[in-house]
């Protein structure tokens, strides 16, 4: 008789499947409207920094890169490693920044939302629940949230390694960091630490994996006596 798989095993089928197909549904029909959202709430968010309310925030190049205008604060327009990079001639006025003007290349927003599909790949294996649609919900706000703030940390460091602001020292050491877990590390752990969270019944079955019952000797059946003839007489 053939062995069930275990729950683990059909946890794993369902979950790689949902999400090819939800990789191959992401890629051909919301990345787009993915993309046109993360727009928006990034120039949101530079139009209510101070001094940027006067120009727009995010314009798509014919290209497709993003073009950003970060306002710069005054305290930071002030340096000289802003002003010489904005060519501020010896003797004169210091020059007068206000924004930056950063290009963005399309790929790196597309990046920033690609632990959707995984996400709710492991929402959707995961063991039946009453709240599965709550913490899909919940899950895929807080996705929307991270990539928006991954996406302005990557500008600002941007910024800051063209104008070289920190390029020694312990600051420059904790911007490198930043940059690679923002990068490298954060798009692809999200999504595999929201989804337990939010699912009892996904955390209940990772954390179930390592509990192995122990194998159960066999019973054996105490010896019957033997009952023979010998010699006509019954032993």
């Amino acid at each position: 008789m053939r062995k069930p798989a275990s729950p683990q095993l059909r946890f794993l089928l369902r979950g790689s499947s949902l999400f090819i197909v939800l990789l191959a549904l992401w890629w051909w029909v919301l990345l787009g409207p993915m993309l046109a959202g993360l727009r928006f709430s990034t120039g949101l968010a530079l139009w209510l920094l101070p001094g940027g309310g006067s120009a727009p925030g995010v314009i798509i190049a014919p290209n497709g890169d993003w073009i950003l205008r970060v306002p710069i604060p005054g305290f930071v327009a002030k340096q000289d490693a802003v002003q010489q990079a904005y060519g501020r001639v010896p003797g004169q006025p210091p020059v007068k920044v206000r924004s930056f003007r950063l290009t963005i290349a399309d790929r790196i927003p597309t990046f920033f939302t690609l632990g959707f599909p995984l996400f709710w790949a492991l929402m959707l294996a995961a063991p039946r629940s009453r709240v599965v649609w709550r913490a899909l919900g919940i899950g895929t706000a807080l996705l929307a949230v991270l990539a928006q703030l991954s996406l302005l940390l990557y500008a600002v460091y941007s910024i800051e390694t063209t104008l070289r602001l920190a390029t020694v020292g312990l600051a420059a050491t904790l911007w490198s960091a930043a940059e690679y877990l923002n990068i490298n590390v954060i798009p692809y752990l999200a999504p595999l630490l929201i989804a337990p969270w939010l699912h009892p019944g996904l955390r209940e079955q990772i954390f179930s994996w390592g509990d192995v019952e122990p194998a159960k000797a066999p019973a054996v059946e105490p010896e019957r006596p033997r009952r023979g003839r010998f010699r006509g007489r019954t032993l």
